[in-house]
């Protein structure tokens, strides 16, 4: 790509204005097409709903950066990866979350691409409805909401599980109401708050997986009160593979096969980031740099996290999976107390409360901004399309009501709860991201048709096309076979193939009955809004600020972007 080109190449409505240093502007005529209408909204856009910019850009690179990692590291993590370790054996674990790690790189650079081109609030849902048709956007738009809802509830019913590790003399229902209050006060109050707080809350989960591997690292080598050097022996004894449902090579597969629903819920696509786009500084300078390192950081942090699950606890041991309250299900609490570390399992739990509640706060973000992207696409009532300091309210406060299926855990075990919830938000993500695909191959036919060039995208990955149209093949048969162990004989269970499809039916069901009653066009390759969504707001914060001149603002620039 020139580096230093000065000349204005017209693109449709756009217009470069220009490229200095993988810096790009982009600007967009739309006025024309723009009508305002009665209620203060701007008129549709070849079927698409424009509307008056209402949300603000309050969130700075570093809010975004420990946002992917919010999203990404939680409990699924800490706690989820010892039932994945019982069924597929450490070696099986490993490849799985590096398997997955690889589809999810491929996500990430759609999506970042994308989103990089057209920073809008309503993201990947606007992208569904302008790039496929209506009924793809709101077909997607009430999945991802749904999905998230859940598993922001499936976060608040952990938390409860985890101050159980402590006393269970509280009912559980007395924390999910001190935490889904809280939920409700960092998002209510502006995103610039909520940025914050999921900046210091992840920073903490940050430092809890650096330590967790680092005391793996020095229990492995002797360094634990037992002096016990045992290194790999658990890949040894009982071996690096578990049997799964059948018996030998088959076996071992089928439990490779069983991580990737867990890794799916655990392991955090570019969704979170995708639909911060709206409410970033400098979109298309800063979400370049997110998108191109949050991905590594996270397949660091989980392959080295789930290397040392493998190492601390043999898949035999009869804890893993268990029902133990809080992190006494975490297989790495169950190391420490297999090494007889008194303190360590409390410190664990700690810091593992205060990831589950970061988890949830993200979580209950992503679902209130897709819920608004539906708001302002007109697919619910325009009351969900008020905004109080920037806020989408009545989105923010119907997930909050959401979040009060976890009261559930004061009646039930919690951590049921908690599994019940994962179970369909895992596969929940599978179908999302093979969704995020779909829309991401037809996006790149249109820029085709249309004559976007390299050098006219903001961002983008070489041959990423192909690894797509690879990714979809991938993600399409992993979810429909997410499901197979109900289809062997002895262990069909009517609600595990309720939570393996429960995605697909929420989905199947919006997208058909959509195109039954609206029955909405796909617009031909040539005519795709490329830049549907897009608003006078957008295009005036998207200027290019001044580089960094000390040493401190450099680091700065290289650490958040």
């Amino acid at each position: 790509m020139s580096s230093n080109s000065n000349t204005e190449i017209s693109t449709g409505d756009a217009k470069h204005l220009g490229t200095t240093d993988d810096k790009h502007v982009y600007a967009t005529d739309t006025t024309h097409d723009v009508v305002e209408a009665e209620d203060g909204q701007a008129g549709p856009i070849d079927g698409l709903q424009a509307h008056v910019k209402r949300t603000q850009r309050h969130l700075l690179p570093r809010h975004i950066q420990l946002m992917a990692f919010s999203g990404a590291i939680g409990t699924g993590l800490f706690v989820g990866t010892g039932s994945a370790l019982a069924r597929a054996g450490p070696l099986g674990l490993l490849l799985g979350y590096a398997v997955y790690a690889l589809l999810v790189w491929s996500t990430f650079n759609a999506v970042g691409e994308m989103v990089v081109w057209l920073p809008v609030d309503g993201s990947f849902v606007v992208f569904a409805h302008a790039y496929l048709d209506d009924a793809w956007g709101f077909a997607l738009g009430w999945l991802y909401t749904c999905t998230n809802a859940l598993s922001t509830a499936g976060e608040v019913a952990a938390v409860a599980t985890i101050v159980q590790f402590w006393t269970d003399k509280v009912n559980a229902g007395v924390y999910v109401a001190i935490v889904s209050s809280s939920l409700l006060a960092f998002n209510i109050f502006g995103v610039r708050i909520y940025g914050e707080g999921e900046f210091y809350f992840s920073i903490f989960k940050i430092i809890l997986i650096l330590g967790l591997i680092t005391f793996t690292f020095v229990a492995m080598v002797g360094g634990n009160p037992q002096g016990d050097r045992f290194g790999f022996r658990y890949w040894k004894d009982p071996g690096p593979f578990n049997e799964y449902i059948a018996k030998g090579s088959w076996g071992h597969f089928l439990g490779f096969w069983s991580v990737f629903v867990q890794a799916a819920f655990a392991f955090g696509g570019p969704d979170y980031i995708a639909l911060s786009a709206g409410e970033a500084r400098s979109p298309q300078r800063v979400l370049p740099s997110v998108f191109k390192r949050v991905i590594y950081r996270l397949a660091v942090f989980y392959i080295l996290g789930v290397l040392a699950v493998g190492i601390l606890v043999p898949y035999n041991d009869p804890d893993l999976g268990s029902n133990k309250p809080g992190a006494g299900a975490s297989p790495f609490v169950i190391g420490a107390t297999r090494l007889n570390i008194p303190v360590l399992p409390h410190i664990i739990n700690a810091v593992l409360l205060t990831s589950a509640w970061s988890c949830a706060i993200e979580l209950f973000y992503a679902s209130s901004r897709s819920l608004y992207a539906l708001a302002v696409d007109g697919k619910v009532p325009k009351l969900f399309r008020f905004t109080w300091r920037g806020v989408p309210t009545f989105c923010v406060l119907a997930i909050w009501v959401v979040t009060w299926i976890s009261f559930m855990s004061a009646s039930k075990n919690s951590l049921t709860v908690f599994t019940w919830l994962t179970s369909i938000v895992g596969c929940g993500n599978l179908l999302i991201y093979g969704i995020f695909h779909i829309i991401y191959i037809r996006f790149r036919r249109a820029q085709k048709a249309q004559g976007v060039t390299d050098d006219q995208r903001p961002w983008f990955r070489r041959h990423q096309y192909y690894y797509s149209i690879g990714s979809l093949f991938f993600y399409t048969i992993i979810f429909f076979t997410n499901g197979f162990a109900v289809f062997t004989k002895g262990h069909w269970s009517i609600a595990n193939f309720i939570f393996a499809y429960f995605s697909f039916a929420i989905f199947f069901v919006a997208l058909i009955g959509y195109k039954l009653f609206k029955r909405p066009a796909m617009a031909p390759l040539s005519e795709v809004p490329l830049y549907a969504g897009r608003t006078d707001l957008d295009i005036d914060d998207d200027r290019v600020e001044s580089e960094p001149v000390t040493k401190l603002q450099k680091f700065n620039r290289w650490l958040w972007g």
